[in-house]
């Protein structure tokens, strides 16, 4: 008996260092973005969750644990250092604060506008002067930060509020992404929306094609995981993989 407790204990010990190197990385994102990224039943879904699924496959060292908020939640607490960011844009304001991986996906911005009162976009001047609806604390890189100097936005907690206010007439346009692919997801999921679909136009012309990247606080200092990351994700693309996650949706 004293040699199987023994035996037992020496088995236990040596699992120790293998568990003890295993690295938490913790990450956050936007609960509903689909089908980039989305929460159903408390479980984080959509393309962005795969990617980081794959990359986590390929990194025996390091655990992700993800948990999706609404997004200036997300947001401000990464800011804070709490945890990673996944799906974010990369803004002027926002180098100083953050480390970030190379893009993971390419987020499409469209424009949706109600059919009763369309307009011509053909660049960011024909926005002058229009209420744009966009959900609260988003931003969508560089090509938006400038058109945001031509229109006022309004700000919202969620796409199909966005849709409904467009549909009202308490905004011109809604910005959705990513893609008609997340338009036609929101319709869907809304009877209200899908009642009045054909009243809502998407715009050919896109707002901007946004690169969204995972991205930590600077005060993490997670620069040697993000090596790593970079490679995997990069050797993903090389070989198709990641493309065949994007194409499942």
């Amino acid at each position: 008996m004293y040699i199987k407790v023994l035996y037992l204990s020496f088995i236990l010990l040596l699992s120790l260092p293998a568990l003890s190197n295993e690295q938490i990385i913790s990450i956050s994102g936007n609960a509903d973005k689909p089908p980039k990224i989305w929460l159903e039943n408390q479980e984080p879904k959509g393309i962005l969750v795969d990617i980081l699924k794959y990359a986590e496959q390929k990194m025996p060292s390091y655990r992700y644990k993800v948990r999706l908020l609404p997004w200036k939640r997300a947001y401000q607490s990464s800011v804070n250092g709490l945890h990673g960011i996944v799906g974010i844009s990369k803004t002027k304001e926002r180098l100083p604060l953050f480390d970030y991986s190379i893009p993971l996906y390419f987020d499409e911005i469209i424009l949706v506008v109600n059919k009763s009162n369309p307009f011509v976009f053909k660049d960011a001047k024909d926005l002058k002067g229009k209420r744009i609806g966009i959900c609260r604390g988003c931003s969508f890189g560089k090509e938006y930060e400038e058109a945001k100097a031509y229109f006022t936005a309004v700000e919202d907690n969620d796409n199909a509020q966005r849709l409904r206010s467009l549909l009202k007439g308490r905004i011109d346009a809604a910005i959705i992404s990513p893609g008609e692919h997340a338009f036609r997801i929101i319709i869907d999921r809304d009877s209200f929306l899908k009642q009045h679909q054909g009243q809502l136009v998407v715009l050919k012309k896109r707002l901007a094609l946004d690169p969204n990247y995972l991205a930590f606080s600077k005060t993490l200092d997670n620069t040697a995981f993000i090596k790593a990351f970079n490679q995997v994700i990069s050797t993903g693309y090389a070989r198709g993989d990641i493309q065949e996650i994007i194409k499942r949706y």
